[in-house]
């Protein structure tokens, strides 16, 4: 059981070192070109910050929420690393989509709490008509974690609505053959 809790942490680790590793790199390199274009029209590499939450909300909050963003960061990836540890090794889908909602919400912890701020630098965009808010590996690894958490939330729901509506199994028939004890 270890070794195998042992490998879905690893995927933890690997999304989160990626995602500091990227951000630096971002922070070095798009900061001071503003953008990079990678595929014209659709996707570039454009730095940018965020105080707030998912879509820029509360960003321009007057407040210093950094501590408060941080705080829940924090409660969220105990929930999730403690039902991480009590999740059956048997289903993969459910310890992969833990383990990488763990990366992510520890990767965007770590920028809130060291810069008060996270790093975002993948853009989508549809020409110059429509731009997807930037984002990072960590938010991307949390979108699929969650995605897959769902998705596995709606099997096991399937499974145990069909288990249900299953007949139930009858006791072996009686051969009708008695004692002839009086």
């Amino acid at each position: 059981m270890m070794r195998t809790k042992f490998s879905y942490l690893l995927i933890t680790v690997i999304a989160l070192v990626a995602d500091q590793l990227t951000k630096l790199w971002a922070t070095a390199s798009l900061k001071p070109v503003v953008f990079i274009e990678v595929v014209p029209g659709f996707f570039r590499l454009s730095y940018a910050t965020n105080r707030g939450v998912a879509f820029s909300l509360f960003a321009d909050s007057q407040f210093d929420i950094r501590w408060i963003l941080a705080g829940i960061s924090l409660v969220a990836a105990l929930f999730v690393f403690s039902y991480f540890r009590r999740a059956p090794d048997g289903k993969p889908w459910l310890n992969v989509s833990l383990s990488l909602l763990l990366a992510g919400i520890v990767g965007n912890m770590i920028d809130r709490i060291r810069l008060g701020e996270v790093v975002d630098f993948i853009e989508l965009h549809w020409r110059d008509l429509y731009s997807w808010p930037t984002f990072n590996i960590a938010d991307s690894a949390i979108c699929v974690g969650a995605v897959l958490l769902a998705l596995e939330m709606l099997r096991e729901e399937k499974a145990a609505r069909i288990a249900s509506s299953a007949p139930p199994t009858s006791a072996p028939e009686e051969t009708g053959i008695r004692s002839s004890e009086n």
